[in-house]
């Protein structure tokens, strides 16, 4: 029995670490097979694409993930999920992605089976723990692929607020945006470009452009863009305005940053204090320690601690966290 839960650890650990591999380099295909189209002149088959789909990922481990996705797609949650893939910039389903999840709580739990000694309760948990994990990587891969983007955007606006004075059009300048710069904002152009040459209205278009992309300075901008084609205008110049803006709000947000530093370091030092303090005292002498787990009155401090933490953690982010 152990044997063979050690071999279907030793599968699907390798399974998660190659789909792993493939997501996390799939932007870097992309700025790779562009490099090939530039130097070679003819077009690339991970260029073609925005998020690094290829032929040959159609078959092997990437087509059976693909295959077994779409019997667990719903589309009650498909869409929900779908955006949370497009927003972290991952090449995956909602069918694809939950078969990871599955994969993963599976993992965890023949793992801590394993090391609790074939306790059913710890492999429920690390099932538990293994299915959210997923979700965390995702949400932080959207963090990291939102600060990227916002990072580019001011460049960005230059670069087409010039392309306009040029003469070009707004969709030439985009295009511009999606050829010269990198991801993950040249994705996002050569998608919302994309979708206008297919015949979907540039509203709709950059709409869902705003969709994709969670960012208080893009909705200022396509809100220029969007009033600019109604009641006309200067748009290069309303772009070049909203660029000094947002390097403004940058600027302050990094004083504010500075300021707050301070803050910031103690709300760590107080929370990991306690933790800290604790796990020096059980090791210096545990039966010391030990009457708060065991006894009622000590139970009841642990949890009022526990809360008192919490609403401090809470109170000192929101005195930090200032909006600009």
């Amino acid at each position: 029995m152990i044997l063979l839960i050690s071999v279907g650890v030793f599968l699907v650990l390798g399974t998660l670490i190659l789909l792993g591999y493939q997501l996390s380099t799939a932007e870097k295909r992309v700025v790779v097979g562009r490099l090939d189209q530039l130097v070679q002149g003819a077009p690339s088959p991970v260029a073609s694409v925005s998020l690094g789909y290829q032929d040959g990922e159609r078959g092997g481990l990437r087509g059976l993930l693909r295959n077994v996705g779409r019997y667990v797609e719903s589309p009650r949650w498909t869409i929900s999920l779908e955006n949370r893939m497009l927003r972290a910039g991952l090449p995956l389903r909602s069918g694809e992605f939950v078969v990871l999840c599955v994969g993963s709580a599976l993992l965890l739990a023949m793992l801590l089976f394993l090391v609790g000694g074939g306790k059913g309760i710890v492999a429920f948990v690390g099932a538990a723990l293994g299915f959210v994990f997923p979700f965390i990587l995702v949400n932080a891969k959207t963090t990291k692929r939102m600060k990227a983007f916002n990072s580019q955007l001011c460049d960005a606006l230059t670069l087409i607020a010039n392309s306009l004075r040029t003469g070009y059009s707004f969709m030439q300048a985009a295009d511009m945006v999606a050829q010269e710069m990198r991801p993950p904002i040249s994705v996002e152009f050569s998608r919302t470009v994309k979708e206008m040459n297919l015949g979907v209205t540039m509203e709709n278009a950059l709409g869902n452009l705003a969709k994709r992309i969670n960012s208080e300075d893009l909705d200022l901008v396509l809100t220029a863009v969007l009033i600019q084609r109604q009641v006309g205008g200067n748009l290069s110049e309303v772009l070049d305005n909203i660029a000094k803006t947002i390097r403004e709000r940058v600027r302050i947000r990094g004083e504010i940053r500075t300021l707050t530093a301070q803050g910031r370091i103690s709300g760590i030092v107080i929370s990991l204090l306690p933790l800290v303090l604790g796990v020096v005292i059980f090791v210096m002498n545990p039966e010391y320690i030990r009457v708060l787990f065991v006894h009622p009155v000590g139970k009841i401090m642990l949890g009022v601690a526990l809360a008192g933490q919490v609403i401090g953690i809470f109170v000192i982010r929101r005195i930090v966290n200032i909006e600009v």
